[in-house]
């Protein structure tokens, strides 16, 4: 009996298997590949990767005036990692926002990238007053195709065999350091996608910007690492503002975006959470403003489907890139020598916590987007007396006149010792020792990602040492009277 038994599970576990075989050689059959880029204009075949390349260079040879081709960087087996920025100035670094848009960071996951190849196309051809509002007033940075070695796994004319793993088979978002759980939460080395996009975040210096997924349909919003009941943004109400008018811009079936929310928009962590996300990253590390949009149920639709997705959401995606008219912007300069003043912190008093304060860029330029209401914001920097502002924005883009700071090394002498408490941290990220040249002698508090206080202490004038034998990999928080300065500490 028992091998009887055995046996019908074998012949199960077979049948199974060729299930599954013959429904993926189906899927695989609906898929059709565009080999040129006249192919793609029908927009119901998914591109080869030569196919993609010339879509992407095509519009940065034909559109020089409004767009530029960047290289992000090479995936682990030397694919091109591109992007178009879109702006009415390309090769220029204008005091604008910027938006970035990108796709299939699992390789598999290609709704999104079809729906992006056909947003560079309409905004860069369409004569439309909203296409030009764009192009004219942001800087929009659209990525179609964040793995492409997952995608093409199979080769570079067959996506239809994509996978959702890059070539190592790492989860690339699963791979980026985590608020929660410390630098390395995977297990894995950072890979070269991961560290490309890392460092062309770092440069670009985002303001808002949206993964695009399959496999569900919802607008997921930060934190992925907490449960809401653990944690919420300090802009939970801006991002369930924004997901909320873009589901009221689809022009979809009702049942659409319904079926992991009723509302087709969930806090992350709440749906599932998860550890080491681009989501988190973007808006934590870099802060940024991320998003994720699940687009489709099925991971890479059949190629006669790709047009209804196009219908559905075309309006939608431009929910996002307009919600950088909302809120305020301004440039910060040395009040004595007019200088732009670089990583000055804005924050909203009796709002802004874990991380969700922004920052100016290397030309003093900030973007801080915001729900309508009025706010005290206060604009800080090391060396420099802090000003606070109150302000009341409406729903558009509040323009600033320039904020200039006072330099208190070159002021008349008045001892603000907050201020003044100078510290310089070494090395980054630190192991067994932190080296702390401190300016004067001040107090020291060093907290974990959960906000629990590890150590405390006093700095003397000069060089001190904190021993870190006894603690764990991870992001720290070291509070001293010169301000907050993040702690990365790796074994």
């Amino acid at each position: 009996m028992k091998g009887i038994f055995v046996r019908l599970i074998v012949c199960f576990l077979c049948l199974w298997t060729f299930e599954v075989q013959a429904q993926g050689e189906n899927e695989a059959k609906a898929i059709s590949v565009a080999t040129s880029i006249e192919d793609m204009y029908a927009w119901n075949k998914y591109p080869s990767y030569q196919t993609y390349l010339d879509f992407m260079q095509y519009y940065a040879d034909n559109y020089p005036n409004f767009c530029r081709l960047d290289t992000i960087g090479y995936t682990t087996n030397n694919r091109l990692l591109l992007a178009l920025k879109i702006s009415s100035a390309p090769n220029e670094e204008l005091n604008q926002p910027k938006f970035f848009y990108s796709a299939a960071i699992h390789g598999n996951e290609l709704t999104g990238t079809m729906m992006l190849m056909h947003f560079i196309d309409t905004l860069l051809s369409s004569a439309c007053e909203d296409m030009a509002m764009l192009r004219n007033n942001l800087q929009i940075y659209v990525c179609p195709m964040a793995n492409p070695d997952g995608t093409f796994i199979a080769g570079d004319n067959n996506p239809g065999s994509a996978v959702r793993y890059n070539a190592n088979y790492v989860d690339l978002n699963r791979n980026y350091p985590d608020i929660r759980a410390g630098l390395h939460p995977d297990g894995e080395d950072y890979q070269a996608e991961t560290e490309a996009f890392m460092a062309y975040a770092r440069q670009e210096r985002f303001h808002l910007s949206s993964n695009l997924h399959t496999g569900s349909e919802v607008y997921n919003y930060p934190f992925d690492t907490y449960r809401s009941s653990q944690k919420t943004h300090a802009d939970k109400d801006w991002f369930e503002t924004m997901g909320q008018d873009f589901v009221s811009a689809l022009q979809a079936p009702n049942y659409y975006f319904s079926d992991v929310s009723s509302s087709g928009i969930i806090d992350g962590g709440d749906w599932y959470v998860i550890t080491g996300g681009r989501q988190d990253w973007h808006t934590y590390f870099a802060h940024c403003r991320e998003v994720t949009l699940e687009l489709s149920s099925s991971y890479t639709p059949q190629s006669s489907q790709i047009g209804n997705y196009w219908g559905y959401l075309h309006e939608a995606l431009l929910v996002l890139p307009n919600y950088c008219f909302k809120g305020f912007e301004g440039v910060v300069v040395d009040s004595l020598t007019g200088e732009s003043l670089q990583d000055v912190m804005i924050s909203l008093e009796n709002h802004d916590r874990d991380s969700s304060e922004v920052f100016s860029n290397g030309q003093g330029y900030f973007f801080r987007p915001t729900l309508p209401g009025s706010y005290s914001v206060t604009f800080s920097k090391q060396g420099y007396q802090s000003k606070s502002l109150s302000l009341a924005c409406d729903n558009s883009l509040l323009g600033l006149d320039t904020i200039k700071l006072v330099n208190l090394n070159a002021s008349t002498g008045e001892n603000i010792s907050k201020d003044e408490a100078e510290i310089k941290i070494f090395p980054q990220p630190a192991k067994d020792i932190l080296y702390i040249q401190a300016s004067q002698s001040t107090e020291y508090h060093l907290f974990d990602s959960q906000g629990k206080l590890i150590k405390q202490g006093f700095l003397s004038a000069g060089t001190n040492k904190i021993n870190l034998e006894n603690t764990a990999s991870g992001l720290y928080l070291l509070r001293t009277a010169a301000g907050n300065n993040k702690i990365i500490i790796e074994r």
